[in-house]
């Protein structure tokens, strides 16, 4: 017995009240139909986002499940359908889809299953049956509402920036494989079967690029620095781009860079090509400028290793150097212990261990006591917890640090680390009055 198609309903969305059209399924038949099952396990049956605001909806529907291989027969009748004037209704319906089975199933076919459909409560719980009948796991579900826990976290960040979405892909990027590529391209099934061509759209464009990411293509990074660059409001802001994304500016930068400008020309748009050809030479300037004051810090950040490895109060020296051990600092002393482990050179091993160690020592000794509460505030995996036991220790210093730090992360592109630590300044914030 073959599904009929989605009958289309027009519901409000419960977030702004927009009328949405959501297309609705109450019969599955697995063997006819097996895509619809597909849709089914995927969470997104009779579901739609909206065109306006993005928010989720899902209409409650009555569903019988179908699975004659399986003899299975399932129902989901929502409860506020069965405690509504409709519930006697409802019944009908799903007394004449198995009216129908039984006369539709081949003579020879077990037929005993229809009589007493298994009845659930919610669709959760008939979508977990489902799957225990194709042999799945409770921990194969667990993985499976994982995946769709981070498909919601895309959706969220592509609509923020492509700066949120690589955070979010980064971010989860050890549970993005080949499985999490199936759930998506159910998801992108389900809003074509239902109709959603707005969310379909966005599905298939966050498909494209979960596709760029598992292949390895870095491109993403790439187009937004660039978008970045094109649009920073200053030198300055160029400058902090560039230094706080190093690591992105490679050969494959400046190709892409220069594909744009070729695209441009080619497209006779002079203004934008002009445009670019300046960004590309100011680029190509301060990148100079950065790599070579680069150069000169890791030098000096040399020089300084050396004075303290040779000295024979290492904590003194290091004290002296105080305000220079940065960044670079610490990036040498570690990779300088990495080669001497590479190398089996135990002596320097252990002396480049007890300065790393005796770094942090003197680094922690000089913060001031508001420094001090922010870094035990962005280690703490319960920063509110923190800020009602040492109420003391915030300051209005605490909270000027923190949201120096959330705009940082901003310019860098970490947009959830930016909201982190945002949200932090916000609640040490409201200690304040």
């Amino acid at each position: 017995m073959t599904s009929a198609p989605p009958q289309m309903a027009q519901v409000a969305c419960p977030s702004c009240q927009t009328p949405i059209r959501v297309g609705v399924i109450n019969f599955i038949d697995a063997n006819e139909q097996p895509q619809l099952k597909n849709i089914l396990v995927g969470g997104r049956l009779n579901s739609a986002q909206c065109t306006a605001c993005g928010a989720p909806i899902s209409l409650a529907a009555p569903l019988v499940y179908h699975d004659a291989t399986k003899q299975f027969c399932f129902v989901h009748i929502p409860q506020q359908l069965i405690a509504s004037a409709k519930g006697a209704e409802v019944e009908r319906f799903v007394g004449s889809i198995t009216g129908m089975l039984m006369q539709s199933l081949p003579a020879e076919l077990p037929k005993g299953y229809l009589l007493s459909p298994r009845k659930f409560l919610t669709m959760q719980t008939l979508i977990e049956a489902v799957l225990e009948g194709d042999g799945i796991t409770k921990e194969m579900m667990a993985a499976q509402r994982k995946r769709i826990e981070i498909i919601s976290q895309l959706l969220e960040g592509m609509s923020i920036s492509d700066a949120a979405l690589l955070d979010a892909l980064q971010a989860n990027q050890a549970d993005i494989d080949d499985e999490f590529k199936s759930t998506l391209a159910a998801f992108v099934d389900a809003s074509a079967m239902s109709g959603d061509q707005e969310g379909m759209a966005q599905l298939a464009a966050l498909q494209a690029k979960v596709t760029q990411f598992i292949g390895g293509d870095a491109t993403i990074a790439y187009e937004l620095l660039i978008e970045q660059l094109r649009t920073a409001p200053d030198d300055d802001a160029v400058r902090v781009l560039m230094q706080t994304n190093q690591e992105t500016i490679d050969y494959t930068f400046f190709d892409i860079f220069n594909a744009k400008i070729l695209a441009a020309q080619d497209a006779e748009d002079e203004n934008t090509a002009t445009t670019l050809s300046t960004l590309r030479a100011r680029i190509l300037a301060l990148y100079e400028e950065i790599q070579a004051n680069l150069e000169a810090a890791y030098t000096r950040a040399g020089q300084i290793l050396d004075a303290v490895f040779a000295s024979e109060d290492m904590t003194a020296t290091l004290t002296a150097h105080l305000s220079e051990l940065d960044e670079v600092f610490d990036i040498l002393l570690d990779g300088q212990r990495t080669m001497a482990e590479r190398a089996g050179d135990d002596a320097a091993v252990a002396r480049l261990t007890e300065i790393i160690a005796l770094t942090a020592q003197v680094k922690d000794a000089a913060l001031t006591p508001d420094a001090r509460a922010v870094r035990a505030l962005l280690d703490s995996d319960n920063p509110t917890r923190y800020i009602r036991e040492n109420i003391a220790s915030i300051t209005g210093g605490v909270v000027k640090q923190l949201n120096e730090i959330s705009e940082e992360y901003t310019l860098k592109g970490k947009t959830e680390d930016a909201d982190r630590v945002r949200r932090i300044a916000r609640e040490a914030g409201a200690m304040l009055f």
